[in-house]
C-alpha cells in the first residue's frame, strides 16, 4: 500500500537553535492510519506534527533537509492554502485558530476561503456538526462554549475541508475527564470511517495507548515507530497501570487498568501508603466568595482555608470556576460577596500586594511571559517586588526550577512544557509562602510532572502551602494532601486525598483501582525478586 504521508530523513533546526528539533526522522504513515506521537516536553513532538502540513518549514523558518510527500504534495513548497485541503491541523489551544464569532461561521470560514460552491458548503456543514456530534452548538458563540465543544468545533472546521490526514497537537491537554472523552469519542468515530488517517500528540497516554493502531515515540529529534504493547515497553513514561505491569514483568504489555488487573491476577502487591504531616498556622482564607460576570454566577459562596503542609488540588470540569477563584484570591475580580484573609489579617485589595503573598501562575504561561529572555522574565519579577536582580539571584531562581539551561532563550521559542516552567518559575521567583498554580501540568511529561510534585512537596515541608488547579488526576496524586472539587461555582467535596483519590472515592487513580490502599506507584511495595 501507498504511504498517504512520508518523511525520509528530515533534519530540521529552528532559526537561531543551538541544535536540530528532528534529527534524520523517517516515518510512513498509511491511509486510515490512527498513530500515537509520544515523548518527553521538548523531544520534537510539535514539530513532527508541523512537518505534514508545511508549518515547518515554511511558517518557522529554519533550515530543514531530507525529503517528505503527504497525499502527493511536498509540504516544504506547497502552499499553506494548498496543504491545508490535504492535511487538517488543530492545535493546543484552539481559540488560537479561532476566527469567527459562532459555531456555524467557525466551520464555514475555511471552506469559504476555499471557494467551496454553497450546495457543497452546506452538506459538508451537516456532515461534519453530525459527525462530531454539535449540531446543538450550530448558533452558539464561541466564547460561550466548554473546553471540550471548543475542541470539536475545530476539529469539525478543519475536517470541513475534507483532508485525508487530521493532526491533533495534545487535544485533551485542557480538558476535564469528560470533555476529554467526548473529544477522543470523536476521534475514534472519524477513525472508524476508513477514509481518514488521524495522528496525534499526547503526555496523558491513559486514554490513548489502547485505541491506537501504532506509537511515534520522539525523543531528543529521534523518531521511531512501534505497535502499542511493544512501544510501552520502550517509552520513557507510561500511565501508571501500565509501568507497574512493566515493573512486575507482564509481557505481553497490557495497556488498561481492567488489562493489567487480568495479567496480574493473583500477583498485585501489597501498599505502604505515605502518611502526612499535620498542617501548621492558617495561611489564607476565603469566607463565602461570590463572583458574577454580567448575569452568570462563577463562584457561590465558595469558603476554603489554606495551612502551612498542605498542597490543595483544586479539581473541577472547565467552567466549574476555578480560574475566577484564583482571580478572587489575588485580587484581579471583585467579588460580590465574601472576603480573603491573609493569615489573621484582611488580605490587602491590590493584587500586587496580595501575589506578593500568594504568587499565581496562570493557566496560559503566555499571558506570564512577555520578554525576549527568560533571564528578563525573572529579572522582572525580582524587579517588582523591590528584590535583588544580579546574576546570582536570577541563576538561583532558574536552577530551583529546572530552566538554568534555557536563560538565553526566548520563551516564544520554547515547547509548551518548557514555557510552563519559566512561567513558574518568574512568577514565584520572589518566594511567596503560598502558591497559587492553574494548570501546571500542561505540556509536561510524566517526569517533569514527578519533578514538579517534589518541587511542591519541599515547599510544603518548608512550610508553604499550594493550591493547585488540575484536570490531570494522577499528576495531583503525586503531591496532593487535600483535595477540593468544585462544580458550577460551588465546593462539592474538600476530602483528604486518600479518600479523594481511592478506589470508591470521586476520583479513583490507575493504581488505587488496583492496588487497595495504595494511590500512587511510591506506595505500591514490590516484589523483592521483582
Amino acid at each position: 500500500m501507498t504511504a498517504l504521508a512520508s518523511l525520509q530523513g528530515v533534519t530540521y533546526t529552528y532559526p537561531g537553535a543551538p541544535g536540530p528539533a528532528l534529527e534524520d526522522a523517517a516515518l510512513d504513515l498509511e491511509p486510515g492510519a490512527f498513530a500515537l506521537v509520544a515523548g518527553p516536553s521538548a523531544s520534537g513532538k510539535s514539530t513532527l506534527l508541523r512537518v505534514f502540513n508545511g508549518l515547518v518549514p515554511q511558517f518557522h523558518g529554519g533550515t530543514i533537509s531530507g525529503s517528505a510527500r503527504v497525499a502527493g504534495l511536498d509540504p516544504f513548497a506547497t502552499p499553506a492554502r494548498r496543504m491545508a485541503l490535504a492535511v487538517g491541523m488543530v492545535f493546543q489551544e484552539p481559540e488560537a485558530q479561532a476566527v469567527a464569532e459562532t459555531v456555524q461561521d467557525e466551520i464555514v470560514f475555511g471552506m469559504e476561503q476555499q471557494a467551496v460552491p454553497p450546495a457543497e458548503m452546506r452538506r459538508r456543514l451537516e456532515r461534519v456538526l453530525a459527525e462530531l456530534g454539535i449540531g446543538h452548538l450550530r448558533g452558539r458563540r464561541l466564547a460561550t462554549l466548554s473546553g471540550g465543544e471548543r475542541q470539536r468545533v475545530a476539529i469539525a472546521a478543519v475536517l470541513a475541508l475534507e483532508p485525508q490526514l487530521l493532526v491533533l497537537d495534545e487535544p485533551t491537554s485542557q480538558l476535564d475527564g469528560d470533555g476529554a472523552d467526548a473529544v477522543l469519542a470523536a476521534v475514534e468515530a472519524l477513525h472508524r470511517r476508513g477514509d481518514l488517517a488521524i495522528i496525534l500528540a499526547e503526555h496523558r497516554l491513559e486514554r490513548l495507548l489502547h485505541r491506537v493502531d501504532a506509537v511515534v515515540a520522539v525523543e531528543e529529534g529521534r523518531v521511531a515507530c512501534a505497535p502499542p504493547s511493544a512501544a510501552a515497553a520502550l517509552l520513557r513514561s507510561v500511565p501508571p497501570a501500565v509501568e507497574l505491569a512493566r515493573r512486575l514483568g507482564a509481557d505481553p504489555l497490557p495497556l488498561t487498568v481492567d488489562g493489567v488487573r487480568a495479567a496480574l491476577a493473583g500477583r498485585l502487591p501489597a501498599a505502604s501508603p505515605r502518611v502526612h504531616p499535620s498542617p501548621g498556622e492558617e495561611l489564607l482564607r476565603a469566607e463565602g466568595l461570590t463572583v458574577a460576570y454580567g448575569p452568570v454566577e462563577a463562584l457561590r459562596g465558595v469558603s476554603l482555608s489554606l495551612r502551612e503542609g498542605e498542597l490543595v488540588a483544586l479539581v473541577g470540569p472547565n467552567g466549574s470556576g476555578k480560574t475566577t477563584l484564583f482571580r478572587a484570591l489575588t485580587g484581579l475580580v471583585e467579588p460580590a460577596r465574601g472576603g480573603v484573609r491573609f493569615g489573621r489579617a484582611p488580605a490587602p485589595r491590590s493584587p500586587r500586594e496580595r501575589t506578593r503573598h500568594a504568587g499565581l501562575v496562570p493557566q496560559d504561561p503566555v499571558l506570564a511571559l512577555y520578554q525576549e529572555q527568560v533571564a528578563a522574565e525573572i529579572a522582572e519579577t525580582l524587579r517588582h517586588r523591590g528584590l535583588p536582580r544580579g546574576r546570582a539571584e536570577i541563576e538561583a531562581a532558574a536552577r530551583a526550577w529546572g530552566i538554568a539551561d534555557l536563560l538565553a532563550r526566548d520563551p516564544r521559542d520554547l515547547s509548551v512544557g518548557q514555557q510552563q516552567r519559566v512561567a513558574i518559575a518568574a512568577m514565584l521567583a520572589h518566594g511567596p509562602r503560598t502558591w497559587l498554580m492553574d494548570e501546571p501540568t500542561r505540556g509536561m511529561d510524566g517526569p517533569a510532572k514527578a519533578w514538579l510534585a517534589a518541587r511542591l512537596r519541599d515547599h510544603a515541608a518548608a512550610g508553604g502551602a499550594a493550591i493547585v488547579a488540575t484536570h490531570d488526576i494522577e499528576a495531583a496524586a503525586l503531591f496532593a494532601t487535600r483535595v477540593i472539587g468544585l462544580r458550577a461555582g460551588e465546593v462539592v467535596f474538600d476530602l483528604p486525598a486518600r479518600e479523594a483519590f481511592a478506589a470508591d472515592g470521586p476520583l479513583p487513580t490507575q493504581v488505587a483501582r488496583l492496588v487497595p490502599g495504595a494511590v500512587t506507584l511510591d506506595e505500591v511495595v514490590l516484589p523483592c525478586a521483582a
